[in-house]
């Protein structure tokens, strides 16, 4: 499986909570109005930016399992949440589990949990995994919050014209086996709409972009590295091609100058029945 580290997580964390849709955030809450001591369910929770986005908003009795491969994120999630929920004065309680999230179905504990949610995880996936996954979660009768997946679309300000050829190389890469079996990449919030649907789950998705301004020249810095190490794992014959192409988008960056928007998608599904 394809890891993160907490530096990484942790530039994206105030990205993702401006990118996510409040359409759906609302739609959400709406959902959970009215309901009781809720168990949520978060799936490669990394060290817990899902749960520190949503909690305060659900309000309420609440019960989450974490669960993630990694123990050192893990940690420190356990770590920096455990002063946030003490601080927040919130009704929580947190149980933080390691987990492999390809092959561990009986450990992942489906069964219990009223709000299945992920962050940035769906697009890693295999159709057969996610098949899987909806599979539990309607047994679970659990509604279904995943937020902040790949769409594959990447656009710079300014523009230059290799932008187009190294997104079909990354948007490529998406598509390899991240752990998973062969990943969606920017197919993978549709097919986790079709699959819920077919299940009988009422289905919303909303565009989530992520867009960069200049003061996030860090992160847009690692994006262009990543992508740019993408791209030439899958087209190494056309490195050259793209060095011009990425001498001046590092110029760009570091002048303050660069602007860009990364397409995602977020997902809210619940039972009709």
């Amino acid at each position: 499986m394809s890891g993160f580290s907490a530096e990484w997580l942790a530039l994206r964390e105030p990205v993702d909570a401006a990118a996510r849709n409040p359409e759906l955030t609302t739609r959400l809450l709406n959902w959970r109005r009215g309901r009781g001591p809720l168990t949520v369910l978060d799936l490669a929770s990394g060290t817990g930016a899902n749960l520190r986005f949503l909690a305060p908003l659900l309000g309420g009795e609440q019960h989450w399992r974490l669960v993630d491969h990694d123990p050192v994120l893990l940690a420190r999630g356990e770590e920096q949440c455990g002063a946030w929920v003490a601080e927040g004065g919130m009704d929580l309680t947190l149980d933080w589990r390691r987990v492999d999230l390809v092959d561990d179905w009986e450990a992942l504990d489906v069964d219990g949990a009223q709000l299945v949610t992920a962050s940035a995880l769906l697009d890693l996936v295999s159709a057969e995994w996610l098949e899987r996954l909806t599979r539990r979660c309607r047994d679970a009768r659990a509604a279904v919050f995943v937020v902040l997946s790949y769409d594959g679309s990447i656009a710079w300000e300014p523009a230059l014209a290799g932008d187009d050829a190294v997104r079909e190389q990354v948007n490529r890469h998406q598509r390899t086996d991240k752990g998973f079996g062969p990943a969606l990449g920017p197919d993978a919030t549709e097919a986790l709409a079709v699959a819920l649907r077919k299940r009988g789950y009422e289905v919303m998705t909303r565009p989530s972009p992520w867009r960069l301004g200049p003061e996030r020249w860090a992160m847009q810095t690692a994006l262009l590295e990543g992508w740019v190490s993408a791209a030439r794992q899958i087209a190494p014959e056309a490195e050259d091609a793209w060095a011009d192409w990425l001498a001046r988008r590092r110029r760009w960056i570091a002048q303050g100058a660069s602007r860009l928007q990364v397409g995602h998608e977020d997902l809210f599904a619940w039972e009709t029945e």
